[in-house]
């Protein structure tokens, strides 16, 4: 090394020594962090995130609409090829109603031509695709046709999938929908109907399915029932609930990343099986709405940073995390005269769509425990990502990375709060997004600390720290 970068090294060093959030000795522990940065890796799909909502909201005239400018602004600072998901539970009681149609109007949530025209606006002005679900518990075919023959229309190339029925593994054990009796064999029988319907009208369509809520053994079995036109299989997944448990807490939520683990090696293992792609269509902290002081922290979004990374890590091609203003969990909150926030949880999601442009490559931690996570993505200039998230409530830690490649420069973007519990003051890079996805990081260019070829980053307890190498 030449004299003059090894002063240049020294005083970045000097600078986060200064700068870097303390751990003291007595309330950390060390890890190290070994990074096979020339490893091919997996590439990380550019439309990963996304988001999940009720159909119900396709009923509100000021929702999905291009003139949302606060909505539009936050969902495009997380990604400008996202996602967006129309479905859960309210799609059980959406109804068609086509323009001059004299039908008897049944009671739920009219899905009408407007409203189909407003979402298909606001998709082309923020540039994201279109999971739709169609309403298989209490719909009809003739109405699910017309209506897929519309959207398709109006959204065109930005439709990714249809999906027809949420969560049909519970139509006869939650929803009530169906007989107790009601199992996959009924269900593909059903689903098989309306698809040749819509087929009718549209011999392209594409379909997603069959979005199961607990059961993943219908993945494999719908792989393989459901023939030509299914472009992605899809499952939904909740860390816990349901939300009025008193036995949801925090620190339960923070310990689940096994269970989510196990679910997506049987979800990879039939999606390789069946050489078809693999999305968690919905999925968030707690069903049944979340629970207040755990779902709307910064735990959660802690959480919900690592889900991402595990999802991306075992093959799939995307999530959808669900939301909504009436939902405690939702990453984009009701705000202010009629504007939305960031909510704890988008600062997780935010944090991994400035982490995951790239490739994901393999890491490995020695020492530690199953509070800490870490992994590493390298992007096409060469630069390598590494997320070091610490879901210990007290404990500090002191990450030592040894990313097998020579870097000249490293800087630190951090996400952090006041406390594991806290609902307000989240901050990705020292800065909040405002109401319009407006954000400015002010401490993205902190330095790194170095112990010969390991660069020494301090990550607090209930924190999380994306290190850039370049």
């Amino acid at each position: 090394m030449k004299r003059r970068d090894f002063l240049k090294r020294a005083a970045r060093a000097t600078a986060l020594f200064l700068a870097a959030p303390p751990v003291r000795a007595e309330e950390s522990g060390e890890i190290r962090l070994f990074v096979d940065y020339e490893h091919p890796g997996r590439a990380i799909a550019r439309d990963f995130i996304g988001l999940s909502y009720e159909s119900a909201l396709l009923s509100s005239p000021d929702y999905f609409t291009a003139t949302n400018r606060s909505l539009i602004g936050l969902m495009r600072t997380l990604s400008h090829q996202g996602v967006l998901r129309i479905g859960g539970n309210t799609s059980e009681r959406t109804f068609w109603r086509a323009k001059n149609s004299a039908a008897t109007i049944p009671e739920g949530y009219a899905i009408t031509p407007e409203a189909i025209d407003r979402l298909a606006n606001m998709l082309r002005a923020l540039g994201w695709k279109l999971i739709y679900g169609l309403n298989l518990a209490r719909g009809s075919l003739a109405s699910a046709a017309g209506e897929a023959a519309y959207v398709a229309r109006a959204v065109g190339p930005r439709l990714l999938a249809f999906q027809i029925g949420n969560e049909p593994d519970g139509f006869g054990r939650w929803s009530g929908v169906r007989p107790t009796t009601y199992d996959f064999a009924a269900f593909v029988a059903e689903w098989r109907r309306f698809r040749d319907a819509i087929r009718a009208v549209l011999p392209k369509a594409p379909f997603a399915g069959p979005d199961v809520a607990a059961e993943t053994g219908w993945v494999s079995a719908f792989a393989k029932a459901a023939g030509e036109g299914v472009v992605l299989l899809t499952r939904h997944y909740y860390a816990d609930g349901p939300a009025t448990d008193p036995a949801v807490t925090l620190a339960k939520l923070l310990r689940t990343t096994p269970n989510l683990d196990a679910t997506l090696a049987e979800v990879q293992a039939y999606g390789n099986a069946a050489r078809r792609p693999f999305r968690i269509a919905e999925i968030n902290s707690v069903y049944s709405g979340g629970r207040p002081g755990v779902s709307n922290t910064l735990g959660a979004a802690l959480w919900g940073l690592e889900a991402m990374w595990q999802i991306a890590a075992a093959g799939g091609t995307g999530v959808n995390f669900h939301g909504g203003d009436d939902k405690v969990y939702t990453p984009i909150g009701v705000g202010d005269g009629g504007q939305h926030r960031a909510m704890p949880l988008y600062y997780g999601l935010l944090m991994f769509a400035r982490a995951s442009r790239g490739v994901l490559v393999p890491s490995r931690m020695q020492g530690g425990e199953g509070s800490l996570a870490a992994y590493a993505c390298r992007v096409s200039n060469g630069a390598l990502r590494t997320c070091l998230i610490n879901k210990d409530l007290a404990r500090g830690m002191l990450f030592r990375i040894d990313a097998s490649h020579t870097f000249s420069k490293s800087s630190v973007l951090r996400l952090d709060g006041p406390a594991a519990h806290a609902t307000a003051n989240v901050k990705l890079g020292d800065a909040a997004v405002d109401p319009f996805g407006r954000w400015t990081p002010r401490h993205q260019h902190e330095v790194v600390r170095w112990r010969g070829r390991e660069a020494i980053v301090a990550v607090p307890a209930a924190s999380a720290a994306l290190v850039t190498f370049e």
